[in-house]
């Protein structure tokens, strides 16, 4: 993970911005007409796929552990109200994106893709402590 037009290493809030923004920008490289390549192999498992459902599992697992470090740095920081669950908080994060980029194929349109993206950031901040 770095190769890739999709960088996971979010040191701040802007990060985070830009990891949304990201992928929006590779969906919109397709024309809209791709949804995320995981949830893409995840959606046509079948029960005889464990090794693959397992890979898939792993590589899931990892964008989370990356996405909840930021958040467990933030809080560590005081930047991040103690009742965040950060791992909760990443999950979120994961599922608004596979979500909204299944919607922004099927739509072949990236507003709701932005529309989600937007609602998320305001949703995490609502976790942020405002700087004095």
């Amino acid at each position: 993970m770095g190769s890739g037009p999709i960088k996971y290493e979010i040191n701040s809030w802007k990060d985070l911005e830009k990891w949304f923004q990201s992928h929006i920008d590779w969906q919109m490289s397709f024309g809209m007409t791709r949804g995320c390549p995981i949830g893409t192999v995840a959606n046509e498992l079948t029960d005889e796929d464990e090794l693959i459902r397992q890979d898939v599992r792993l590589i899931i697992e990892l964008i989370k552990y990356k996405l909840a470090i930021f958040f467990i740095r933030e809080k560590a920081k005081g930047n991040l109200r103690k009742d965040a669950d950060e791992e909760r908080l990443a999950d979120f994060c994961i599922a608004t994106l596979q979500g909204a980029m299944l919607v922004g194929k099927i739509r072949r349109n990236k507003r709701p893709v932005e529309m989600a993206f937007r609602e998320a950031l305001t949703h995490l901040k609502y976790y942020a402590i405002p700087k004095h």
